[in-house]
């Protein structure tokens, strides 16, 4: 026993001699330990493995920290790269310099740090002594030396930290569990002994997270955040160990032989975030991204609502198709006023994002077999991206007019954003404000919440204004091609024709500004702290003559000019001389500033949505809705709920019958016969070709939207009595929306569309759809997924279809639900009375009409009162006030189709305000006895129609000329989707 002691001290000598030995390495020290080991000599194999992990640690920590080191003196090379981006030669030269000065740079700091230790060269050994460690299989040794030895706690964290490593492992499981139940091993004396920072700072952002200690939250998240970016940088920089040198026989060209040594290194590097994505056994799909989720919601409980905003960004970056933070974004863009800018990524999941996405398409070209391809390098991809907006903008009726090149700068104008009936509501808000001393009107946001508090009706004025500037703001930072662009400021300015500022501009004293003001030269000399803002100038009103924009050079000549017409805006920086001409009729415009620091951001705009907010929460509280009581009353009127939820494969979904009688129906479709857009519903056409679905070329598509059927009957074009028919049935189909759902916050139309669907020709057979598998308000993607942003409709939270007739005038042209690969899951015959309501984000469609004439009520709700459909609001008050010329009616023939108040694209859409979202998942209960409930409609004071349809006044050259006038004033712009 004595000789045994006597020889493990010796043992014990040697392996300090061996530890200040510099030419000893963690390999021979491992080697060493497995063979003391396989003697049984545990106490030493225990040293000899722990001394060994000790400096693999020193070595690749010190050699990571060389390589930080040395890229950080190399700081200038992405300079020198930009320098020299256009001289192939120099760009070359510059990069191979890199390398050179990175390899002397590493070879000074390991030999100051490691001075004699010899170099890390791999072959088959050291690779696979490495490849223990990496496995953590050196605690597989320690565990076992360290249970001989009776140090069961020591041997329970090794055994735990090789099981961390390996959790499928039956017998890692078995030995930990062997060490807390059979040696009495507790639970706090088990560690993770390869534990890194970001991972412990994590478990107590978790520990913070259940405790609602949400400052704790932050302060954790926000640390294991750097630490594991951090951990994530020396993960890329140790694969530079990963040096396999190929064989050379068939590579005789430099580059050749340099991407097969690169290849290894950059699988290695692309793998490290997927290594160090757990925090204990199994990985975590989405690791890194969570900590933004944890972020967002801590901030957002600590009221800090800018980080929350750019935690969600940073979030989305990673995971574009979240549907919790998707619905967060709108919560943030709809309800506190923010907008993209605002939720614009972090900047460290911005620049990280663009490292992996390099490194991934890199090694996915790198192994690609086929030499013919191209890198292509997604970066350089902007202006695609820039094109691929703006044509979205223009699908939607929002397209430039002006370019740069025909104002003489960088500026634009554009069109398509303000339609007649917003122009209308905002020269209200205009009237509520006195001209000043200079002939000018000026409000600005603040000044536009007092003039609601002094006049509610003056409410969708300010929501007017602030979705109009938003959508500005937004086309404009799509043109600029900036991702952060913010509003510095938003107000409404008129003039008048006898606005002193511009009699003085006569004179060359001041130049009159967009901005209401009046500047002079040396005013415009002095002008520096604007660099990088823009100016954007909507015009609200037509002029009758002069009001222009006009651009100036350093001479104060004009070079460009913009004539103001209503729905117009023009953009230019905010540097730019202009002036405005004397208008001979008031010029009213929405005035904005954009820069693209945030430090100019102005919270005005999020502290009216505030302000819009608060009044919606109170209206929500005052409605104080019974929907138990309101559905008994409805159980005893004629409409009857013949299938709901399950029955139609999905949660929120029924058909309803006996909305309408036959008669209702009959006068409805009269009504679209008289006044219908044929086409795509909104544009009319004199050509057979344009009066073909946009759909399908089987069917034509005519439609009457609440806007255009308004107009024509306040001119005595159709009847007033068959336009309120029109708005009663959908408002009761709305009422019955919003009470079988049991919805807790009140229903808005977004849009109403009174459609007809005719077969071209009448066939048996066709494989087409009349209306192919869509979401209301999402984009269905190839995997079956819906992404409920732009440029869908994404502020529509229910959809309604109202029947006006069924088989005995068609075939076909059932109502079909579908699943998510677009197939169909239960179909539904239409009838004269029949509604079908569902959530907006159902998959549906419509089958083709084989024959025949198919009619209803398209129907489009949102919860948002930002979205309501400005043209029912108008409707409403201008069927009320009496002003209609009634007792007449007109065919279709007799009304020229082409022009029309409402232009939408094909998918419908509204005169609408502008586009938001809602809580969804708060805003309703569950719907009490749905499958058993007979409901009929609240509304029951329609009046009947007393029309003789068949008895039409003769066209008189009178009538011509009335109809000339109508269709003048109905305008093409209802086809966009308000941003």
């Amino acid at each position: 026993m004595h000789s045994v002691i006597l020889c493990t001290v010796s043992l014990l000598i040697t392996i300090k001699a061996l530890e200040e030995d510099p030419l000893v390495t963690y390999y021979r020290l491992y080697e060493l330990g497995v063979q003391h080991h396989r003697e049984k000599n545990y106490t030493v194999a225990n040293t000899l493995f722990e001394k060994a992990l000790e400096d693999y640690h020193f070595y690749h920590k010190n050699a990571i920290n060389c390589r930080v080191e040395c890229r950080r003196k190399n700081s200038t090379l992405e300079e020198k790269l930009t320098n020299s981006r256009k001289v192939l030669d120099i760009l070359e030269i510059n990069i191979f310099q890199s390398f050179i000065y990175q390899s002397k740079c590493l070879k000074r700091c390991f030999i100051r740090i490691f001075g004699g230790r010899p170099e890390h060269l791999p072959d088959s050994n050291t690779v696979r002594i490495d490849k223990d460690f990496e496995d953590g299989r050196h605690y597989q040794f320690i565990q076992f030396c360290q249970y001989e030895l009776k140090n069961y706690p020591q041997a329970a964290s090794a055994a735990f930290t090789y099981y961390l490593k390996h959790p499928h492992d039956i017998n890692a499981q078995h030995n930990v569990q062997l060490y807390r139940e059979r040696f009495g091993v507790k639970d706090e004396e088990i560690t993770d002994l390869d534990r890194k920072p970001y991972q412990a700072s994590h478990i107590l952002g978790d520990i913070a997270y259940d405790e609602s200690n949400w400052t704790g939250v932050i302060e954790h998240f926000e640390r294991a955040l750097k630490e594991f970016y951090e951990e994530e940088q020396r993960c890329r920089l140790q694969c530079e160990d990963k040096l396999v040198i190929p064989a050379s026989s068939h590579l005789t060209d430099f580059f050749h032989y340099f991407a097969e040594l690169y290849i290894p290194i950059l699988r290695c590097q692309v793998d490290c975030e997927y290594k160090l994505s757990r925090v204990f056994a199994d990985h975590e799909e989405g690791f890194l991204e969570e900590h933004y989720h944890y972020l967002q919601y801590a901030y957002y409980q600590t009221g800090d609502l800018d980080r929350a905003a750019e935690a969600i960004g940073a979030f989305l970056l990673f995971n574009s198709s979240h549907m919790d933070m998707l619905r967060n974004r709108l919560y943030f863009i709809t309800r506190l006023g923010y907008h993209d800018s605002h939720l614009s990524a972090r900047k460290e999941a911005v620049e990280y994002i663009e490292m992996r996405n390099k490194l991934e398409s890199l090694l996915q070209y790198l192994e690609s077999d086929d030499i013919l391809d191209d890198f292509v390098d997604d970066s350089e991809g902007n202006d695609k991206e820039r094109g691929h907006y703006l044509g979205i903008f223009e699908k939607l009726g929002i397209k430039v007019i002006q370019n740069p090149e025909e104002l003489k700068g960088e500026r634009f104008t554009a069109e398509g954003v303000l339609r007649d009936e917003q122009s209308e509501e905002l020269l209200n808000l205009a009237r509520s404000t006195k001209t000043d001393s200079s002939g000018v009107k000026t409000i600005s946001i603040p000044n536009a919440i007092e003039a609601v508090r002094g006049d509610p009706d003056l409410e969708i004025s300010l929501r007017l204004l602030l979705k109009l500037s938003e959508s500005v703001r937004l086309f404009t930072s799509r043109f600029y091609n900036q991702t952060s662009f913010y509003t510095k400021e938003t107000k409404l300015v008129c003039r008048g024709p006898t606005d002193p500022d511009l009699e003085n501009a006569e004179d060359g004293s001041c130049f009159p500004q967009e901005d209401g003001s009046c500047v002079d030269e040396e005013a415009w000399k002095s002008v520096t702290e604007n660099l990088d803002e823009y100016i954007a100038v909507l015009f609200i009103n037509n002029v009758t003559d002069g009001g222009e924009t006009v651009f100036l050079n350093r001479k104060n000549t004009a070079v460009a000019g913009v004539s103001p017409r209503q729905g117009l805006f023009t953009v230019f920086e905010a540097t730019d001389r202009h002036t405005v001409t004397q208008p001979a009729s008031q010029r009213c415009v929405i005035f904005m500033t954009f820069a693209l620091e945030k430090d100019k951001d102005n919270p005005e705009y999020r502290q009216a949505m505030t302000f819009l907010n608060d009044l919606d929460e109170d209206r929500v509280r005052k409605l104080n809705i019974d929907h138990l009581k309101r559905v008994d009353e409805l159980k005893h009127k004629g409409v009857t709920i013949v299938q709901s939820g399950e029955e139609l494969h999905g949660e929120e979904r029924f058909v309803a019958d006996g909305l309408m009688n036959e008669g209702d129906c009959q006068n409805l479709m009269s009504l679209l016969e008289r006044g219908g857009i044929q086409g795509d519903g909104y544009k009319g056409t004199a050509s057979q070709v344009g009066k073909i679905s946009p759909h399908t070329k089987h069917e034509i598509f005519e439609g009457l939207t609440v806007g255009r059927a308004t107009q024509l009957a306040q001119s005595g074009e159709l009847s007033k009595d068959l336009v309120q028919l029109y708005l009663d049935a959908s408002e009761r189909a709305r009422l019955l929306v919003e009470n079988f759902f049991n919805l807790t916050r009140p229903l808005y139309f977004d849009f109403t569309h009174l459609v007809c669907r005719k077969a071209v020709t009448d066939e048996e057979e066709r494989s087409d759809l009349s209306h192919p598998v869509h979401a209301d308000n999402c984009q269905i993607q190839p995997d079956g997924s819906c992404l409920r942003q732009f440029p869908a409709y994404i502020a529509r939270d229910y959809s309604a279809v109202l029947y006006l007739n069924g088989h005995e005038d068609f075939l076909g042209g059932e109502f079909f639900f579908a699943h998510d690969n677009k197939t169909e899951q239960i179909s539904i015959s239409p009838k004269c009375g029949r509604m079908v309501g569902f959530n907006a984000g159902d998959y549906h469609g419509v089958k083709a009409v084989r024959k025949g004439r198919r009619c209803a009520i398209a129907m489009w709700y949102t919860m948002d009162p930002n979205t309501q459909e400005l043209a029912r609001f108008q409707a409403q008050k201008k069927m009320a006030d009496g002003t209609f010329v009634r007792g007449r009616t007109r065919t279709r023939e007799q009304i020229e189709i082409g022009n029309n108040d409402e232009n939408e694209n094909q998918n419908g859409h509204s005169n609408r305000i502008q586009q938001g979202n809602h809580e969804t998942d708060t805003n309703k209960n569950k719907f009490p006895n749905k499958d058993t409930s007979n409901l009929d409609e609240e509304y029951s004071d329609v009046i009947p129609i007393q029309e003789d349809v068949e008895n039409e006044s003769k066209v008189t050259e009178k009538d011509k000329e009335r109809q000339e006038k109508i269709n003048s004033e109905i305008k093409e712009n209802e086809d966009h989707e308000e941003l």
